[in-house]
């Protein structure tokens, strides 16, 4: 019985990781990985703020502080247990650290908002040559498919014209799942940056983007997965009506993740040519099995 494999879509989600690396990563860490700007100073405050950890403002410190900065800090100011905050007058310094950093951070933050704007132009651009269908494990989809119907005795005829029509489905649908997501992700990168105008030092800014990254890498497993997943029941479907093949019985994966909606239709005879079986019963959407979101079952095929 045929069923999505990771191997099938493991090479559009590599695809769409590097794509989304490039263009949009890879260039924020290399603003973020800028000089040291610390001074050679026996005073854990001054390296704290010359580094972004501890900011000055107003009489004000905040941002984190351990034992050593603490100490620097007893020295002239007080702490608040309630806001977390010591406030003090500080000393030529500390006020000139505190300028400095400030200049290095409203740097950084204006070269981050720079990449972004390049990000958007990269992408788009970058869209625009992308053909996803190209990397698709064809040879290694169309084996599944033959050894799946050949156990029931019938011979599919996958014709190049099927192919290349498929694939070139599977890229506009894939295009247009970047373009769609596109806002989305810049969206969030930009509430990002300005998370990061009160962060800490430059460790804590690669967190955030860390962090962002592994969203933007569920979000290409999410989409390699479904439109391969997709392209391959409509690849089998195709196939077994080249071969003659007319119904299958639906056929759930038999456990606990199965949803409701698709539970009810385990073993269902439906029909190759129709539009399938409802799976959202508020919507009535239909589909076969196999081509809805994230969908695990599979078709056992009947000859009549």
């Amino acid at each position: 019985m045929l069923r999505l494999e990771d191997r099938f879509y493991s090479p559009i989600e590599a695809k769409m990781l590097h794509l989304f690396w490039d263009c949009f990563f890879q260039p924020l860490i290399e603003v973020v990985d800028i000089p040291d700007m610390r001074i050679n100073s026996m005073s854990a405050l001054l390296a704290a703020i010359r580094s972004g950890r501890v900011q000055y403002q107003n009489g004000t410190f905040t941002g984190t502080f351990n034992a050593a900065i603490s100490r620097d800090l007893a020295s002239f100011a007080k702490f608040d247990r309630r806001s977390g905050k010591w406030t003090g007058k500080a000393g030529p310094d500390i006020l000139g650290a505190s300028i400095i950093a400030e200049g290095h951070r409203k740097d950084l933050m204006d070269r981050l908002n720079a990449q972004l704007d390049q990000a958007e132009k990269n992408i788009n651009d970058a869209i625009k040559n992308l053909s996803l269908g190209d990397d698709l494990p064809l040879f290694q989809m169309r084996e599944a498919v033959e050894k799946d119907l050949y156990s029931v005795g019938v011979q599919p005829n996958i014709t190049p014209r099927m192919d290349k029509a498929l694939r070139r489905d599977y890229t506009q649908s894939t295009n247009l799942d970047i373009v769609n997501w596109q806002p989305e992700q810049m969206q969030r990168l930009r509430e990002m940056v300005q998370r990061i105008q009160t962060t800490g030092d430059n460790s804590s800014i690669k967190a955030l983007i860390q962090s962002e990254w592994n969203t933007s890498a569920a979000k290409a497993k999410f989409l390699a997965r479904q439109e391969t997943g997709l392209f391959f029941e409509a690849f089998g479907r195709n196939g077994a009506l080249s071969a003659g093949v007319r119904r299958y019985r639906w056929s759930t994966s038999h456990d606990i993740r199965v949803r409701d909606s698709h539970r009810h239709l385990d073993g269902r005879i439906v029909d190759l040519n129709g539009p399938g079986e409802i799976v959202d019963e508020k919507t009535g959407r239909r589909a076969h099995a196999g081509a809805d979101y994230n969908c695990r079952c599979g078709k056992i095929w009947i000859l009549d």
